[in-house]
């Protein structure tokens, strides 16, 4: 038999070596264990409100993507009439660029205009303008141009009429351009008639143009008097003005002047 004492002094030492180890292994692992809080990410909330005016859209499809890259989009999602509109993304996959995203409103059921908005990237709500919704349009790229020169008229005031009732009334861009949009609300077998007035610099352009269903081009060229010698240019200042032979009130009436059309005399 061995010693009583020395088989417990064994004894002592290895639960102390087993509690050291113990205490070291649970050292360890406490250190190679992390407990991670998980990333919350932002969210932005994107709010749309559409104005139906004298239409019933059966549904809009709002699409959200990079206003530099319209190829990449980042959500599409189809709403119904009187549903709120709106679209919850992580704030961080917006472009960064100021303006640097675009909505698409495309209301369906009919032939209506796509409408676009662009926006800053941010968190919490974004509030896009709202989208009013009118009857369908027709498309005419309207150009303006000097028909000697081929320059752009600027800033012409334009009137769209059919049968006495005006369509539109619009005004060109200094580039002598402008997208005409012309309800389809009309009589589609007949030509609409567009009047230009060009504030005097050249006289008034009266025409009639037949619309295409959708997008379409039109240039119209307008020519400046150009006087003889010895002759000078009159504007017309009042609607239906005579122009006699002579001066005289009695004289007989050749023909009847319109406000704003020009005369070389």
């Amino acid at each position: 038999m061995g010693n009583p004492a020395n088989n417990r002094r064994f004894i002592f030492y290895g639960l102390i070596l087993a509690v050291g180890w113990g205490q070291e292994d649970s050292t360890i692992f406490d250190q190679k264990i992390r407990v991670r809080k998980p990333n919350e990410s932002k969210i932005v909330t994107i709010n749309a409100t559409v104005n139906p005016i004298d239409v019933s859209p059966t549904a809009y499809r709002l699409s959200i993507y990079p206003r530099n890259r319209p190829a990449e989009m980042q959500i599409q999602k189809i709403f119904f009439p009187g549903e709120p509109i709106q679209i919850i993304l992580p704030a961080d996959i917006l472009n960064s660029d100021s303006l640097g995203n675009m909505a698409k409103l495309e209301p369906m059921g009919d032939n209506y205009l796509h409408q676009y908005r662009m926006f800053d990237a941010a968190e919490g709500d974004i509030h896009l303008t709202p989208f009013d919704v009118h009857v369908p349009m027709d498309i005419i790229q309207l150009y303006v141009m000097d028909e000697k020169t081929g320059d752009p008229i600027p800033n012409s005031d334009i009137r769209v009429s059919q049968g006495g009732d005006v369509l539109t009334s619009t005004q060109l861009d200094t580039s002598g351009y402008k997208r005409v949009r012309i309800t389809t609300k009309r009589q589609f077998d007949e030509p609409v008639l567009f009047s230009i007035d060009t504030e005097g610099y050249y006289p008034p352009w009266k025409g009639w143009i037949t619309v295409p269903e959708g997008l379409s081009e039109k240039v119209v060229y307008i020519s400046a008097l150009e006087p003889d010698s010895g002759e000078a240019v009159y504007t017309v200042q009042e609607n239906l003005a005579p122009f006699r032979i002579g001066p005289e009130n009695g004289a007989e009436v050749q023909f009847v002047l319109i406000e704003k059309e020009q005369v070389a005399y």
